[in-house]
């Protein structure tokens, strides 16, 4: 009993042996019943301690409603909610059977608004983000990320859209509610925010003018990760944190892929430092908390979004980061397993890597993953059935996040500690003492039990009586004696070091914040740049004689008057000057200052006191303009004034070194003359953009006139073609029906002069005369009805061709019309002609067929090749099968067949004429195929030269084919 048990050395192993213990106890006598009860109640103590200190990653799950690309897909809903579980169906499970249960924090249904079941922004603030401003009113850190594929959600859940904002949002307005509410004289509340996005594993800041730099990462011995250059910025309401958060989101990097139309190519982290300090009671209290707010990039699949060129390395390094972050996460559930169960008895733990720099993600998010901070994820998912690999990813991720334990602690400043320590120490020797009223009841008690000595009737009772006023005489004595004064003397020290601490706190506290409030000023510090900004007009010291001189003097300019002079020692504190400069050539009242609260600020010297603005010696009242110079004495000041500053960066009127001077001396213009003249060169530019967009917009109107009719002439162009192609199908189709029948004729005539032959063979001899006698004349008939039926179908295909060579020609013009269009647009697209030369001049009689003469260019290279009609056809075969729909629709020249009667009926110039025409036919037919799909990814024209085309296609080979 006497020896100390160490509370925080007893685990999970003892705690379950003295549970048993304990139970074992009951059945043995009460005596060691006492010892197990005492020790199962300190373990008792030290696991709720342990369980106490430490934080379980809470996390979320939210489905979202159908998009517009699962509804044309026609997707089913895989996901169910209820409370705090979800399920998920497989759904290339047949009958549904394969069902995959889990459960979270919490599960926020938001797929139907007329569920009633249905989670809307509020009810995730409401659990999330009442939580995130608990943990920073207490001063832990606190972390919000959201995670899922792309399109799921995570930027309208941390976000929002319009109205319907978000969690960042909701959790900076609550923030700066709560701190107004709970703002007086005795507590104050500071507030620096920054806005980072990591793209391409690259940090960049949002909240830069030139944000296009890099930032590096780099990890501190103390504070850990931090990010080298990020500009931070104080703020004192919502309406400037969310100018800034604006701001912020406009510098963002988005994309259209083939999910998501608004699709984050980074991720996003909002960080704000939320500090506060109070003094209530004579306690001092000052807690600091980092709130990150991530808005991660969605994971995404390339078969899904169709990402190619950028967006594709863009989807490659957010899907590294995500990776990163998964094993992260998984590493980190693994060391929380670790720390629960106790080693094997001579083992020891297995020590668990994890990988945080593989990744800046997980860099930057060391401590809020796996250290100080309570962390909250949200995991978004799709209820369509077609992303249900994604979703079901996501819900595992998450289920492995919400093993994670973390260890917060209360951030408070070290002085602060100190002193509650000290007033611990003093409760605890005040204690020891008991104070007066101790004393004051032992006296008590004393004389009590003096009376009782003296009522004692008995000798027993008499010595009882005085046994218990001796035992009383020595308490007192014993409280009075010297190890009291002892405890006294150390209680007086520690009373006045404590006192000295909170004095030095409270006159810091104080004395910071009323100047930040009397001045406004505001603090923003980038990297190692550290900007003083304030509302009110002033001077910055440009002194150079002091060459001891180390800080940054700035002199303030309040409404009103402003004197500035030499501090006269002879003279009251309420005649010395505003503005006290101390040389020896500066007067007592050298000039004064005016300043009406606007954007007027005017300097008039006293008393013929030399004062020079901008190098010119002023003897009257003068105005002053941002970035100016005064000189009083040898003491140079430069002018500052924020409102002017405004407007002239509005304006675009930045003024040069020099220009001021220039401008004073030419026509000393005013500022509210400039003010003026930049009022009316903003209107005057307003009315030219006002008249620019009517310009515009008219000029869309008749673009989209003219290209709706070019799109009714080419839809009646190509119905007419069609018309024309389905009724040479008809021709052809009739004529292969005639042929056929006269096939069939033939053959029957075969047979039955073969049976007749098998009677005998004279009366075969007789009947194949008197056959061959019938077939000739038979023959001769079917010959002169075919001619006729040639000449007739020879007299229909040409006006066929007349009519379709018409409407080809109508379908080049709207093409050509439609070209023109297309140049207008795009002025530097490279002509066809200048690349390609095609030429049919000759063609060349080859026994019983003709070949053409191609003369090609390619590039400034030129080569013949000869090519027969049949070569033609099989090209055109081919680009139809590998380009479709674009060469389907190009007119190919007719094959017109000559008989063996009509070659030798027709003349020489005749068929001369005809081949010319079929040359010419297919020139323009090569010139239309190519100049159609020359441009075209995947067709064999496209950007090549004449080894790539021969190569791709054997039509274009010199002596190849023929």
């Amino acid at each position: 009993r006497k020896k100390s048990i160490n509370v925080e050395a007893v685990d999970t192993k003892s705690l379950s042996c003295s549970v048993l213990l304990c139970i074992l106890s009951l059945i043995f006598p009460c005596g060691i019943k006492e010892l197990h009860s005492l020790f199962v109640c300190l373990c008792l103590k030290n696991y709720f301690w342990k369980r106490k200190k430490m934080s379980n990653v809470r996390v979320a799950v939210r489905c979202r409603p159908m998009n517009q690309r699962e509804k044309s897909m026609k997707s089913t809903c895989i996901v169910q909610m209820k409370n705090n579980q979800t399920w998920l169906t497989n759904p290339n499970q047949g009958g549904g059977d394969d069902v995959k249960k889990f459960t979270y924090d919490h599960s926020y249904w938001s797929y139907d608004k007329g569920d009633e079941h249905y989670t809307g922004q509020e009810k995730v603030f409401d659990d999330l983000g009442s939580e995130v401003l608990n943990a920073a009113y207490d001063g832990y850190n606190a972390c919000v990320f959201a995670y899922g594929q792309t399109g799921a959600g995570k930027s309208y859940t941390m976000m929002g859209y319009g109205e319907d904002i978000g969690l960042i949002p909701r959790i900076c307005e609550g923030l700066f509610a709560r701190a107004a509410e709970a703002a007086d004289e005795s507590t104050k509340f500071n507030a620096i925010v920054s806005y980072l996005e990591i793209y391409n594993e690259r940090v960049k800041d949002l909240l830069s003018e030139t944000h296009a730099k890099n930032l590096r990462v780099r990890e501190h011995p103390k504070t850990g990760p931090f990010v080298d250059g990020l500009s931070e910025h104080e703020v004192t309401d919502f309406l400037q944190i969310e100018q800034l958060m604006e701001f912020g989101n406009s510098n963002r990097t988005t994309a259209k892929t083939g999910m998501n139309d608004t699709s984050s190519r980074s991720h996003a982290v909002f960080t704000i430092e939320f500090k506060q300090a109070s003094f209530v009671e004579g306690i001092p209290s000052e807690k600091l908390s980092k709130i990150n707010l991530v808005d991660l990039a969605g994971s995404e699949r390339t078969s899904a979004t169709g990402a190619t060129g950028q967006r594709l390395v863009e989807g490659g390094n957010i899907n590294k980061s995500l990776t990163t972050l998964g094993l992260c996460i998984s590493a980190l559930a693994e060391r929380s397993k670790q720390s629960v169960k106790s080693p094997k008895k001579g083992g020891k733990k297995k020590k668990v890597f994890i990988p945080y720099r593989d990744s800046v993600l997980t860099w930057l998010l060391k401590d809020s993953l796996g250290g100080n901070s309570k962390t909250i994820m949200v995991a978004a998912i799709s209820p369509a059935n077609v992303n249900y690999g994604e979703t079901l990813s996501t819900l595992h991720y998450a289920n492995r996040a919400k093993n994670i334990v973390n260890k917060p602690i209360v951030n408070e400043d070290e002085n602060v500690r100190i002193i509650r320590e000290l007033r611990a120490e003093v409760d605890r020797l005040k204690s020891l003492i008991g104070g007066d009223k101790e004393i004051a009841a032992l006296e008590a008690e004393r004389k009590a039990a003096l009376e009782r000595v003296q009522a004692a009737g008995t000798d027993e009772e008499k010595e009882q009586a005085q046994e218990a006023l001796d035992a009383l005489d020595d308490r007192i004595q014993e409280s009075q004696s010297t190890e009291k004064a002892a405890i006294v003397k150390q209680l007086a020290v520690s009373e006045q070091m404590m006192n000295n601490l909170t004095s030095q706190w409270k006159g810091k506290f104080d004395s910071m914040h009323q100047m930040l409030e009397d001045r406004r000023l505001a603090f923003k510090e980038a990297g190692r740049a550290l900007t003083v900004e304030t509302e009110l007009p002033h001077f910055v010291s440009l002194n150079l004689d002091d060459r001891l001189e180390t800080g940054i003097v700035l002199y303030y300019i309040h409404e009103g008057t402003t004197v500035i002079g030499r501090k006269d020692a002879d003279k009251p504190e309420e005649e010395q000057p505003d503005i006290a400069l101390a040389h020896e050539h500066v007067r007592p009242r050298h000039c004064t200052v005016e300043y009406n609260g606007g954007i007027d600020v005017t300097l008039s010297p006293c008393d013929d006191a030399e004062v020079l603005v901008d190098g010119e010696l002023v003897t009257e009242s003068t105005p002053l303009l941002q970035g100016g110079t005064i000189q009083i004495g040898h003491i140079m000041l430069r002018f500052n004034h924020p409102i002017q500053a405004a407007h002239l960066r509005e304006s675009g009127q930045a003024l040069k070194p020099g220009h001021i001077l220039s401008e004073r001396l030419k026509n000393k213009e005013t500022v509210a003359a400039l003010t003026e003249k930049v009022q009316h060169e903003e209107d005057m530019r307003r009315r030219q953009e006002e008249q620019s967009a009517q310009l515009q917009e008219k000029l869309e109107m008749e673009n989209l006139e003219m290209r709706r009719k070019i799109e009714e002439l080419e839809q009646a162009n190509l119905k007419r073609v069609e018309e024309l192609q389905l009724r040479e199908k008809e021709v052809e189709h009739e004529k292969e029906e005639a042929h056929k029948a006269y096939l069939d004729e033939i053959e029957q005539a075969i047979k039955m002069t073969e049976e007749n032959y098998a009677k005998s063979e004279q009366e075969k001899e007789e009947a194949v005369k008197k056959k061959e006698e019938e077939k000739r004349v038979e023959k001769e008939r079917r010959e002169r009805e075919m001619r006729e039926r040639d000449i007739q179908q020879q007299i229909e295909l040409k006006k066929i061709q007349e009519e379709k060579e018409k409407a080809v020609m109508e379908l080049r013009k709207a093409q050509h019309l439609e070209g023109q269009v297309e140049r207008k647009k795009n002025s530097s697209q490279q002509d066809f002609y200048k690349v390609w030369g095609i030429k049919i001049r000759e063609f060349q009689r080859r026994n019983d067929y003709f070949v053409f003469k191609v003369e090609l260019s390619l590039l400034g290279e030129r080569w013949d090749i000869l090519r027969r009609y049949s070569h033609f056809q099989d090209l055109h075969k081919l680009m139809k099968l590998r380009i479709g729909n674009i060469v389907k629709q190009l007119p190919f020249p007719s094959k017109h067949v000559l008989t063996g009667l009509l070659k030798n009926r027709m003349a020489k110039e005749k068929i001369e004429e005809f081949h010319k025409k079929r040359a010419h036919d297919l020139e323009q037919y090569l010139i239309d195929l190519i100049s159609k799909t020359f441009k075209i990814k995947g067709s064999p024209f496209y950007e090549v030269d004449r080894s790539d085309l021969e190569r791709k296609l054997a039509f274009f080979r010199k002596g190849g084919l023929v």
